[in-house]
Formats: C-alpha cells, structure tokens, sequence
C-alpha cells in the first residue's frame, strides 16, 4: 500500500496524468476508490484498537483506584496501631526507669555497706 500512495523510494513520485477518455476516468476513479476504501477500512480498525486500549486503561486506572484506597486505609490503620504502641512503649519506659532507679539504689547500698564493713574490720582492733 505505501508503494501505491508514495511510489518507489528510488527517485520522485510520479503523479498519473488526467486521462483523456471516459474509461480511463472510471479506472482513475475506482483506483482511488479502491485506495479510499483500504484506508477507510485501515482507520476503522485502528479506532477499534484505540477503543480496546483506551477501555483496558480505563480498567486498569480503576483497578489502581482500588489498590491505592486499600493501601490507604491498611496505612491508616497501621499509623493508628504505631501510634497506640507508642503510648505504651513510653508508659512502659517510665515505669522501667523507676524500677531500673531503685535497681541502681540497692546496688549502690550493698556495695557502700561493703566498703563500710571493711572500713570497719580495717580500723576494729582484733580480740582474740
């Protein structure tokens, strides 16, 4: 088809001269007919084509509609949970920093009851 719209690649497109008689006026005309036809029939199938993608974009654009909804709503519901935890975790902190605080107060009196006890057997005199 390309080489009867643009002829051969190798030199100019020759145009077809107007012919003279009736006949040659009626091929004339059914060659271009013919050609109409083709391209008519070309452009109805290229339309078909751009409807069937343009209606299976159309279905995947909804299908991502409904993913990212989904995602959004998981992600919402996760930043509540992380938010919730959160809370916990602190309350938690504080009440092990309260305990961890008493912790480090009974090592500190064991180890200064210790030093004081051997400050006292150093400094006792011994009675036997």
């Amino acid at each position: 088809m390309r080489v009867e719209l643009l002829g051969d690649a190798g030199g100019l497109r020759r145009r077809m001269a107007v012919p003279d008689s009736v006949e040659g006026v009626e091929k004339l005309l059914k060659s271009q007919r013919a050609t109409q036809d083709d391209l008519s029939s070309d452009l109805v199938k290229m339309a078909g084509v751009l409807k069937k993608n343009s209606l299976a974009f159309s279905d995947l654009v909804e299908k991502d509609k409904v993913l990212v909804q989904e995602t959004t709503d998981l992600l919402d519901t996760n930043t509540a949970n992380l938010e919730k935890h959160g809370g916990r975790l602190t309350k938690y902190r504080k009440r092990a920093w309260g305990t961890t605080g008493v912790t480090w107060l009974a090592v500190l009196v064991v180890v200064s009851v210790f030093f004081m006890l051997v400050l006292f057997m150093r400094v006792a005199p011994k009675r036997y």
